[in-house]
């Protein structure tokens, strides 16, 4: 099993560091959001090519780009485990890029945007798992949700495992209940 690290928008590999502590080593994929999607996923293709048996684990936009990996490379995916995703997109990112409109990530994360359509489109064909983080709340979106991501878009796909846990976007990285869920997953396929 190859353990294949996607962390969120704006962050690095170093967000896993307490995951990998006790789950152990991968593979780190890091990505500049300024970069676009477009061109980071295909950079993360090409860097993935030659691993098989490769289970994702990925925090926030990082999950997104495990969605599109996973469908674009089905026969060396296992599955996954992903954090705080909003497989729905980020709805503040729509009405954001009118305020910020040279940001790339922006244009990337709406529920408008290419990516977050193809992203609902993509039908699961793995074992995977999104743990929904329901503790938070930005003024800045009029529906529950974790302080960065709403709860409904973190549920948007119904065909994959869905289990909530009372974190906020952040939290979910350094949480003991989490990695326990992160292992019984992987676990699995170790079988």
């Amino acid at each position: 099993m190859n353990l294949v690290y996607i962390h969120g928008a704006n962050a690095t590999s170093e967000s896993f560091n307490y995951i990998k502590s006790k789950l152990g080593n991968g593979l780190d994929i890091n990505y500049d959001s300024r970069n676009g999607f477009e061109n980071n996923l295909a950079a993360m293709k090409i860097s993935l090519i030659a691993t098989k048996n490769i289970f994702f684990v990925a925090h926030s936009l990082g999950g997104i780009y495990a969605l599109h990996l996973a469908n674009a490379m089905p026969d060396a995916v296992k599955g996954a485990v992903t954090l705080s995703t909003p497989y729905g997109g980020a709805e503040v990112a729509d009405y954001a890029q009118y305020f910020l409109p040279f940001s790339r990530l922006m244009r990337d994360i709406g529920p408008s945007s290419w990516v977050m359509k193809q992203s609902r489109n993509i039908k699961i064909q793995h074992p995977w798992t999104n743990i929904v983080t329901v503790k938070g709340q930005s003024p800045f979106m009029h529906e529950a949700n974790d302080g960065v991501v709403t709860i409904v878009s973190q549920k948007h796909h119904a065909d994959m495992e869905l289990v909530e846990v009372d974190y906020n976007h952040y939290e979910v990285v350094l949480s003991d209940v989490v990695v326990k869920l992160i292992k019984e997953r992987v676990n699995k396929f170790k079988k």
